[in-house]
């Protein structure tokens, strides 16, 4: 008989599990108390259904496993005895309706998201034109409060000039602009330009207070921009809410640094501080502090913003603001009567000003790259919609004959590259058109070929190069003397060889010891590779301290002349080894071909080797030309 699976009632472990995890926080004796001596008792009983409930749970896991196994197979099955194009049309009819219902839901989104995009950008044009209203009517607000208590040519000028400008833009808005609200705003705004009707007259009045009677106008404007943005701002652009409330927090900013602006300009100018002006300052003095705060806590809040974007940090307003105060405290409250140009103060916070302005402006730039942006991705998604749409049938017949094509093609592919290889052709690059996972297969070949070329080209450079010297050895030399003489005889030009041979390097060996002797061959190399640089020269160790250097294309006269220089920067160098300096000298014989007399390799290297020996059985340390008819020598002229 099959084990049959047991069916438990989980109701006493679910209880049991609630009763232990109140019972665990509470004192062992108030457990005896409440539970009495079987307390214990109860408790293993209930472990004792945990444990089933355990076994239970892996129970079902198990059952589980199973099925979804046996669902797998037959699918698994069918997809083993499918060809690629036979999967990919199954795969495409089974999604083919959803995707057919899912594109024109997709259609009527991007219409809908193009539309708001389009909506939301064209009113962030008329928000840009009202924050520059806005500041024009601040710098109304403030100069017309202190021209109230005292004529000033210059801020009057001024102030012409700003009302003109202010009331241009207030005409622009109003033809832009069609909503009820818009229209009813910019129509009594345009009424109290016209008759002059920023505050009323009120000599006798504190000048703060008169300050907040003219801001009136300037929160007016604050509160229709807020209501223009959020016009076209919709509640799903998160972030372009986010910059329209972070623009439309700035107007406490622009109120304290207008009202420092204003007792400045007005008190310079008259030279004295009424007791309620005093007061007013200070008042002015401790809002600049409590902003200053709020705006730290403003950039905890905004910091979303200013990761992303943080060219609009608020470092600006806050660096404002603390001028000001600054500037309010320099000028007017430590003073005990304000002294200073009026005009100069006047000017140093408008600066100030700009910073904020400044600062308005960026937001309002990365508003407007936001949204053109939204509005592009809209454009592009909506144009990607179309043109699927157009295509879905062909390209569904295209992708089914193009993944067998690029399969099989991608096979032969790497089935060739791999020939080549193996029959030693390494130069050219195993490259497939596709970006499947046959491109891993191929980037893996492609990673074998460079190992083995490199290896290859390693292994040859290792044969030509000397490895204590880094010139080129024996064997290559040979090579490339007859390579050289062949170019030679053909191009009809000369070809010069040098030999050289350090002279007493037994002695260097034997009084400094070898590794001084290597320091000092490495020096020559360097010398020789140094003097004889050109891209036809060839220089080699031709054995133990001798070395040789093909110079095609050179004369004797020059060949020597350069020979010369060499063997006086050896004798110049005195090698240091281990604090003692190693006197080095060097003897040279030379050997020269020109047309129409060729000589073979064999033969000029006897010449240049029979010159060597005619230096150094000289006296060492000078250059002697070797030839058919004997040679002469160059004697040291140091």
């Amino acid at each position: 008989m099959p084990n049959k699976l047991k069916v438990f009632d989980l109701r006493p472990s679910i209880r049991f599990l609630i009763e232990a995890a109140c019972i665990s926080t509470l004192p062992f004796s108030l457990k005896n108390n409440l539970f009495g001596k079987d307390f214990l008792h109860d408790i293993v009983v209930k472990e004792k259904n945990r444990i089933m409930l355990v076994h239970l749970l892996k129970a079902l896991n198990k059952q589980f496993l199973f099925a979804m196994n046996k669902l797998i197979q037959p699918i698994f099955l069918l997809m083993n005895r499918l060809t690629y194009r036979g999967k990919f049309m199954l795969i495409s009819s089974v999604f083919a309706i959803p995707l057919a219902l899912f594109a024109v839901q997709l259609a009527f989104n991007a219409h809908q998201q193009l539309e708001q995009a389009q909506h939301t950008r064209s009113g962030f044009n008329y928000l840009r034109q009202s924050t520059e209203l806005i500041e024009d009517l601040e710098t109304i607000r403030d100069i017309t409060v202190v021209v109230s208590w005292k004529s000033d040519s210059f801020l009057v000028s001024k102030l012409d000039a700003v009302k003109k400008r202010a009331y241009g833009r207030i005409l622009d808005l109003s033809e832009k602009l069609s909503s009820n609200a818009s229209s009813k705003y910019l129509l009594s705004l345009k009424e109290k330009f016209e008759k002059d009707g920023f505050i009323r007259g009120n000599e006798a009045g504190r000048v703060d207070k008169i300050y907040e009677e003219a801001h009136i106008m300037v929160g007016q404007a604050y509160s229709w921009r807020r209501q223009v943005s959020y016009l076209y701002a919709s509640s799903s652009q998160s972030d372009i809410l986010s910059f329209v409330n972070l623009l439309n927090e700035g107007e406490e900013y622009t109120y304290a640094l207008g009202l420092v602006r204003m007792f400045g300009s007005l008190y310079l100018g008259q030279a004295f501080v009424a007791s309620h002006g005093a007061d007013a300052m200070e008042a002015a003095y401790q809002n600049l502090s409590k902003l200053i705060d709020d705006v730290d806590v403003k950039e905890q809040a905004y910091a979303g913003i200013f990761r992303d974007n943080p060219s609009v940090d608020l470092l600006g307003v806050k660096s404002a603001l603390v001028q000001t105060k600054d500037l309010l405290s320099q000028y007017l409250i430590e003073s005990f009567s304000p002294k200073g140009d009026p005009q100069e103060f006047y000017a140093k916070l408008s600066d100030l000003y700009q910073l904020v302005y400044a600062h308005n402006q960026l937001v309002l730039s990365v508003t407007d790259r936001v949204l053109a942006k939204n509005y592009q991705q809209s454009i592009e998604r909506l144009s990607l919609f179309y043109i699927s749409v157009a295509f879905f049938s062909l390209v569904l017949l295209y992708l089914s004959v193009g993944l067998y094509k690029s399969v099989s093609s991608a096979i032969g592919e790497l089935t060739g590259a791999a020939d080549r290889v193996a029959m030693g052709n390494y130069d050219q690059a195993i490259e497939i058109g596709t970006h499947d996972e046959l491109l891993t297969v191929a980037r893996a070949m492609e990673h074998m070929r460079l190992s083995i070329k490199e290896r290859e080209e390693r292994l040859e450079l290792m044969s030509q190069i000397d490895g204590l010297t880094q010139l080129y050895n024996r064997p290559f030399f040979d090579q490339a003397m007859d390579i050289s003489l062949a170019n030679s005889r053909r191009n009809m030009t000369p070809l010069t060889l040098v030999m050289m041979d350090i002279d007493h390097f037994k002695k260097v060996n034997d009084t400094y010891g070898h590794q001084a002797g290597d320091e000092c061959l490495k020096l020559i190399a360097r010398l020789m590779k140094k003097q004889y640089q050109r891209q036809t020269d060839i220089v080699a160790r031709y054995g133990g301290e001798e070395f040789i250097a093909i110079l095609y294309g050179q004369t004797q006269e020059e060949a020597l002349l350069q020979t010369e220089k060499l063997r006086r920067a050896i004798e110049d160098a005195n090698m240091t080894y281990q604090g003692k300096t190693i006197p080095m000298t060097a003897s040279f014989g030379l050997a020269s071909m020109a047309p129409p007399e060729w000589q073979k390799g064999e033969s000029l290297v006897g010449f240049a080797d029979s010159a060597l020996y005619q230096a150094k059985e000289s006296g060492r340390n000078r250059i002697c030309i070797g030839g058919q008819s004997g040679g002469h020598e160059t004697q040291n002229t140091a």
